[in-house]
């Protein structure tokens, strides 16, 4: 039988409404840095004490910048002694349009930082790929896997929205020649508003990922995370104390 909504029903589904976001909201906890093993560590960012027992950090060594001439600005003026911590090398591209000095010049650094004691796993390329272009980004990143040695992972830092509306045949491509995504759930210093709402479409990530957390932002995983074949865990953005 058909019924009519009054303002009496309109009333009750806003109240509904309304316990249901704030209940969502309350799920939701700052991310605290204890509870987790992997970090990464940014330009100006002040070293924490959690480093010192990580299993992985993130470290930003420089940026690529210019497209007609792509160059490096160091982000790190001295080479890192971490023992008993595997390091992944991180650039900011602000360009991929790279020539062969560009990569030399990583190459050249990866390999002192690990000459120097330190576990390097790999090199981590953070570039802001836009969701409807994820096949010119996987084009560069096959040329960056082929140059890269063996002994290297390749990963990238991925945007939430890749997980919604990235084109598959795209995310296959890139799929084929990274080791692992870190999409990350902010932008800038800021949680993503919905984050959920994107989480719930990881089934087409066809490839080992991670979830990229903010320090002392809100956090709730969902259940069919930890269910997902492909996660792979939290890498947490380290930020200096506001306080």
């Amino acid at each position: 039988m058909a019924t009519r909504s009054g303002p009496r029903t309109c009333a009750i589904i806003g109240s509904a409404l309304a316990l249901w976001f704030a209940a969502g909201s309350a799920l939701a906890d700052p991310v605290k840095v204890e509870d987790y093993s992997a970090f990464w560590l940014w330009a100006g960012v002040k070293p924490q004490p959690v480093l010192k027992t990580a299993k992985e950090i993130y470290l930003l060594a420089g940026e690529v910048r210019g497209d007609i001439h792509p160059h490096i600005i160091s982000q790190r003026s001295a080479t890192p002694k971490l023992a008993n911590t595997r390091l992944w090398v991180v650039y900011r591209a602000q360009t991929i349009l790279w020539d062969e000095r560009v990569l030399a010049n990583i190459l050249k650094q990866m390999n002192a930082w690990q000459a120097a004691g330190n576990t390097v796993v790999g090199l981590q390329i953070d570039f802001d790929a836009g969701t409807k272009h994820l096949d010119r980004y996987a084009s560069f990143l096959a040329g960056l896997r082929a140059d890269l040695p063996l002994h290297y992972k390749l990963g990238v830092t991925g945007l939430l929205d890749w997980s919604a509306n990235g084109d598959p045949a795209g995310l296959d491509a890139i799929a084929g020649v990274v080791d692992e995504v870190v999409l990350q759930i902010y932008q800038g210093r800021r949680v993503i508003p919905g984050y959920e709402s994107y989480l719930a479409r990881l089934d087409k990530m066809r490839m080992p990922f991670r979830i990229g957390l903010l320090q002392n932002g809100d956090w709730h995983a969902p259940s069919s995370l930890l269910q997902n074949p492909w996660f792979n865990g939290y890498v947490v953005f380290l930020l200096n104390d506001q306080t």
